[in-house]
Formats: structure tokens, sequence, C-alpha cells
């Protein structure tokens, strides 16, 4: 009996389908929703960092705005300083996720807890909450800021 030679092409082809929906499909599902005191206790296990928390949602275009500057922050001082968003959407399930992947995020994202506005005072998107290497809260920014502008504040913190 003849074998036939694309029956091995298209298992292989078959597998890589798969594992792309399923990796799809996973993708929707990754986010976490967060409360002030699993926060805090980020930010206090990460001493020795700067650690940079940013309040934000998708429909925002300040937040969006910053979304490569923190990536760019986050890939230059690996190990140094932590980011960690949070999305303040409705339906956050839905639109966190594929967000997130579209805009190629590489920082730690999660739902905000229902506590979380009122922890933060949140007065408006984006916020960013910056922590020293000690984990005290030094800065906040509401409002845009630069990658620039966050640069020169971890260098700082970071001497």
């Amino acid at each position: 009996m003849k074998s036939n030679p694309f029956k091995p092409v298209f298992r292989k082809v078959l597998v890589i389908i798969m594992l792309f929906l399923l990796c799809k499909i996973s993708y929707a599902n990754d986010i976490n929703r967060i409360n002030a005191e699993d926060l805090n206790k980020i930010v206090s296990g990460s001493k020795g960092k700067v650690v940079l928390v940013n309040l934000w949602a998708t429909w925002c275009p300040y937040c969006r705005k910053e979304l490569p500057g923190f990536n760019n922050l986050q890939k230059k001082y690996y190990g140094k300083i932590e980011i960690i968003g949070i999305a303040f959407d409705e339906n956050g399930e839905q639109v966190v996720p594929p967000f997130l992947k579209k805009w190629n995020v590489t920082y730690t994202n999660y739902l905000a807890g229902d506590d979380l506005t009122s922890e933060f005072s949140l007065q408006g998107y984006p916020t960013t909450i910056v922590y020293d290497t000690n984990g005290k809260e030094v800065n906040k920014h509401i409002g845009y800021v630069s990658e620039q502008q966050f640069e020169e504040e971890i260098n700082k913190l970071l001497q």
C-alpha cells in the first residue's frame, strides 16, 4: 500500500492551526482582577525596584499614547523597574485582553477591583503612581506623562 506524502504535512498544519486557536481562546481569559490589598503586596514585594502603577482605560486616548513608552521603559530597565497596568474598563474581561494584544503590551496588567478607585482617589485617566525602591509612594501623575519624563524620574530613584 502506498503512503500519502501529504499526510504528515497535513497533520503538522492541523496541529499548528489548533495551537493558534488555543492561544487566541486562552488569551481572552488571561487577565485577572486585582484589589488594593493584592496590589500593596506586589508593590511591597518589589523592593529594590522602582514601581509604576498605571491606572488606565482602553477608550482613553492619553492612556493609549503612554503605552509604547511603558513598553520601552520595561524593556530598557528590565529587572530594575516594575510596571503594573490596571484597566478600569467596563466589560474589561472582553475588551482588555484583545486590546493588550493589539498594542503588544509587554508589562503586567490587571483589571481593577472594586476598591481601587477609592484607594487611589482616582480623578482621571491616565493616573500613574510612582513608588521608590523601598516601596514608598513618591509621586502621583494625573494625565499624560511622556516616556522621557518617566525615565528622568526612574533614573533619579535608581541612584
